[in-house]
């Protein structure tokens, strides 16, 4: 009922909070800084429309561009900027700090008044000069097509500047060399010279007015005091709020959920037996420590670190810090964690590059909302390849590289970071630029160090927010107060882990104690070990996201049951062992292949270059565990029998076949050997098989070779239950 009512209040008040949270800009100065990279991205342009009718539709003070361009830009997306601007019910001022060259102008020409730095210039507005044929170029605009554009620039320069009060013939010179401005005597824009003027040319009176600028301030504090509008202004860029935009449009879903989430929250008591989940995050900054193989040793480390997430994320935790010391790993599993775990959670997440986040580290770090680097540390190169480490076939990089890049961007973008960093990590082909400085070019997939992920362009850092040496120094930083407090995986994950990196000691041990266990009467201690072996042998690679599961452990109790057949009933039959070997042995190494990797290559998504890659580690764990176990029949065949411990494990006396133990023992009371007796094989030796010696019928064995069956014996070995023989 508690839930029912909350949910209800959530549903009534849900419009009454989204008012007051889109209505933030109210009665506020929102100061946007515009670049070169704004014009140059559609995407950005759209958010710039976007941002200004925002700023109009709730009612904001004023809206001040502070502009920084100094080339031309493509005129269609100038034109939408230049609609939104017309649109627009609030005042829009232009700041040029620095230079207005080409679209920053015609932003100029849009807004009522222009405020120059004192450094400032802007003008030369004009399309981009046709190239001559000679050139060949194929980004050359022909005569006629730059005729067309220059006229259709002037024609809006002249119809902005009567609207906000320039003068036109000014205007139009911005655009087109061919027009003389004379004010007076004076001339101010000579014929064939494109006009462009200083900070304190554009303020210099004549008639009774200025030749373009309103006036030169310091900086936008100053011109907000001078304008008389309110202060603590909000700033902002068409990056910026693009990225705050695509976070609520993609959290809108979660945060309806909230009420419900908060109430489950505060009903939080014993759960099942009275034990919890580990220790509780409540409060706590909680660490994450993904080190040298964490992203590469499958599902289990995953499953981790989703839990530790989820769990911070209902305890309550302060924050979460991930601690990257890492060269990368499974780009598919990682791309999970990011766009899955790292999204759903509502509290901060920092990423600590404690020397190297590579690969799929540098795309954890871009799901988190603050990047912080040790002074020597690197973080990028998330180029995916093989599981080998080559390049992908060129069909399918191209596939993978458009995924990652969708990726990379959309959660760069979410999380406030330069989507086209985050892109330049994935792909070898793409060129960053910020504010028009070149950071990385086309060639190379990109990697930067602490000084060039934190060098400040455009007023904030390429990628990284700061450089800390410790975690206490970044929770200082952020002004966080809670303990900290490293997650650690449940036993049940730390099981896992290592049944997946020990899985070939568990096939030494279960192969040999079958071995040991076929060889002796009854059912003892030996096939008690080889069922417990196999048993956490697939159970934990099961856990750890392999194939391993109940039809796999079915077709392996098929294959040793076959081997049985073989063994005891048909002796020399050779088919049944057969079968069954080889389904045993596809059964241990299937078992140890992961999961998702083969689904995807199965299904033929990008994945691995080959079937080899995605079997190899089992292969290698396969054949290792082979020979170990080879190695331990060996060694059992020879020094176990005459052990202590051996002795513990045999019965002393043979046992012959068909007779109770009873008359045995009173058949071969008082003998201390059978050594030296001579007989006739009944059955195959493959090795071990039945002989009748002295009208006794023995199980026995050879020495390893293969022996038919009516060839002539000799018992060269008795060891307690084991009779060894050869042929005579």
């Amino acid at each position: 009922m508690t839930r029912i009512v909350c949910a209800l209040v959530a549903l009534f008040a849900q419009p009454f909070f989204a008012h007051s949270e889109t209505s933030s800009w109210e009665e506020k100065t929102i100061v946007v800084t515009v670049g070169d990279g704004d014009f140059e991205d559609t995407s950005r342009l759209r958010d710039l429309g976007r941002l200004i009718d925002r700023a109009s539709n709730e009612k904001a003070a004023a809206l001040i561009l502070s502009v920084k361009t100094t080339r031309p830009a493509d005129w269609d997306g100038q034109q939408r900027v230049l609609d939104a601007i017309a649109k627009s019910e609030i005042p829009v001022y232009t700041y040029v700090n620095t230079s207005a060259i080409g679209p920053g102008t015609f932003l100029a020409l849009a807004s009522r008044k222009t405020f120059l730095a004192p450094s400032g210039i802007l003008g030369a507005a004009g399309a981009a000069e046709e190239k001559s044929a000679e050139e060949d170029d194929e980004d050359s605009v022909s005569k006629n097509e730059w005729k067309r554009q220059t006229s259709v620039m002037k024609a809006m320069a002249r119809s902005l500047a009567r609207q906000n009060g320039y003068r036109a013939n000014v205007a139009e010179s911005f655009v087109d060399p061919d027009v003389e401005v004379k004010i007076g005597d004076r001339t101010i824009s000579p014929e064939g010279e494109v006009l462009t003027l200083t900070a304190e040319e554009a303020i210099e009176q004549f008639d009774g007015a200025t030749i373009f600028a309103e006036g030169i301030s310091e900086n936008i504090a100053s011109l907000i005091e001078t304008l008389d509008l309110p202060g603590d202004p909000v700033r902002t860029s068409p990056r910026e709020f693009g990225s705050e935009q695509t976070r609520e449009r993609l959290t809108t879903k979660g945060k309806s959920k909230s009420v419900e989430e908060e109430d489950v929250n505060e009903e939080k008591g014993p759960t099942i037996f009275g034990k919890r989940d580990g220790a509780s995050f409540e409060d706590k900054v909680v660490v994450l420590e993904i080190g040298q193989d964490t992203l590469a040793t499958g599902k289990a480390a995953f499953q981790f670190l989703d839990r530790a997430i989820r769990k911070a994320e209902v305890d309550g935790a302060e924050a979460i810090v991930f601690e990257l010391d890492t060269p990368g790993g499974y780009a598919w599993y990682t791309q999970g964690l990011v766009l899955d775990s790292l999204q759903s959670v509502t509290i901060p997440t920092y990423s600590f590059v404690n020397s190297r986040a590579e690969s799929a580290g540098a795309i954890v770090a871009m799901g988190t909302d603050t990047i912080y680097m040790r002074p020597a540390a690197t973080i990028g190169s998330a180029l995916v390849v093989s599981g080998t480490g080559q390049e992908l076939s060129e069909s399918m990089n191209s596939k993978v590289t458009q995924m990652m890049i969708a990726m990379v961007r959309n959660i760069a973008e979410i999380k406030g970071h330069n989507p086209d960093i985050a892109e330049a990590m994935v792909t070898t082909e793409k060129d960053v630029k910020i504010d028009g400085q070149l950071i990385h070019e086309a060639g190379e997939v990109l990697n930067l160090n602490t000084i060039e992920a934190t060098e400040d362009i455009g007023g904030r850092p390429v990628l990284a927010t700061g450089v800390v040496d410790s975690l206490e120094e970044l929770i200082e930083r952020e002004g966080l107060t809670g303990e900290l407090s490293t997650a650690q995986p449940l036993g049940m994950e730390a099981f896992a882990h290592w049944v997946q990196k020990l899985s070939f000691v568990l096939i030494i041990i279960g192969l040999g104690g079958a071995y040991l266990e076929i060889n002796s009467p009854g059912f003892g201690l030996p096939g008690l070990i080889s069922v417990c072996a196999f048993s956490l042998f697939f159970f934990g690679n099961y856990m750890a996201g392999n194939l391993a599961g109940y039809e796999l452990a079915v077709l392996f109790v098929l294959g040793l049951l076959l081997i049985a057949v073989e063994v005891f009933l048909f002796p020399g039959a050779i088919i049944p062992g057969a079968v069954g070997g080889a389904l045993v042995l596809v059964s241990l190494g299937l078992a140890m292949v992961d999961r998702v990797d083969l689904e995807w290559k199965w299904d033929g998504l990008p994945m691995e270059q080959s079937w080899f890659d995605i079997f190899r580690s089992a292969f290698w764990s396969l054949a290792i565990g082979l020979a170990g176990a080879l190695g331990a029949v060996l060694l059992g065949m020879r020094y176990l029998p005459s052990s202590k411990f051996g002795s513990r494990l045999i019965l002393q006396d043979a046992v012959a076949s068909g007779s109770s133990i009873a008359t045995q023992r009173g058949e071969t009371s008082g003998e201390e050997s059978y050594v030296g007796w001579e007989g006739v094989a009944t059955t195959d030796l493959v090795p071990s098989g039945k002989g009748t010696f002295d009208g006794k019928l023995l199980d026995i064995i050879s020495e390893g070779e293969f022996i038919e069956r009516g060839d002539k014996l000799t018992i060269t070995r008795h060891e307690g239950s084991r009779i060894v023989v050869a042929r005579v």
